[in-house]
């Protein structure tokens, strides 16, 4: 069977910070509550990996469709609760400036979802999303 690997190679910097390498890139990961806020931490890099998987899928959808994008904007949220370790809820808002039809727009957001390998590891039951369609000269 086929299969694609991801690696990502984490250093410590001996507080809350680390050093993060995913192929030829370098990043940081810390907090702003008792690290340096050096970068984001590790929950708002799950809200972006969610959102870069909606944004690759929606982006290669538009462009197999042939759709008439002329911009297209991702937004996620989670929150949690102070006790609870873990996020009770993610949303996310798609915001396209289209003349297509609704019917062809809201068939990219059930694909992206369907095919995206981050938004189904953490699972569609968790995820919630919204798209707002806008019209050219509207925006």
């Amino acid at each position: 069977m086929e299969r694609l690997e991801y690696v990502a190679e984490l250093k410590w910097d001996g507080n809350v910070e680390s050093t993060a390498g995913v192929r030829e890139f370098i990043f940081k990961i810390d907090t702003n509550t008792d690290g340096r806020n050096a970068g984001p931490n590790p929950t708002e890099y799950l809200l972006s990996a969610i959102g870069g998987c909606l944004t690759v899928n929606w982006g290669r959808l538009i462009k197999k469709m042939r759709l008439n994008v002329e911009e297209m904007n991702v937004e996620v949220k989670g929150w949690r609760n102070l006790r609870e370790p873990q996020l009770q809820g993610i949303t996310y808002r798609v915001r396209v400036v289209t003349d297509e039809p609704e019917r062809k727009v809201l068939r990219v957001k059930e694909l992206a979802e369907k095919y995206g390998t981050v938004f189904n590891t953490v699972g569609k039951e968790k995820i919630k999303g919204e798209v707002e369609i806008v019209r050219p000269g509207k925006a």
